[in-house]
């Protein structure tokens, strides 16, 4: 009975009205599963990954370097104390 009491206009209103929030809904509903569905698959897992590694093997490499540095400038100076007493032997010699 109470939609008998309704006229037409009120009815097309409300038939508007309940096509609009079930629109509503439904695009909250998958704009909510997009988003969800973006945090867990596409948020480039493998990329970070792969950027992991990349950073690791940057620290390697100058771990690396900085060995390698180290090893030059004792090697410097050893080629220096091995110059410097070369120098004094042929001083020596030629006296």
């Amino acid at each position: 009975m109470a939609q008998d009491d309704k006229s037409a206009e009120e009815q097309l209103h409300d038939a508007t009205w309940m096509w609009v929030q079930r629109t509503v809904v439904a695009a909250v509903l998958i704009g909510t599963g997009f988003v969800g569905a973006w945090f867990q698959y596409g948020d480039a897992v493998d990329l970070r990954q792969e950027n992991k590694e990349l950073q690791d093997t940057i620290v390697d490499l100058k771990n690396q370097r900085e060995t390698l540095s180290t090893r030059i400038a004792r090697e410097q100076r050893d080629k220096e104390v091995c110059q410097r007493d070369l120098r004094e032997l042929e001083k020596e010699s030629a006296e």
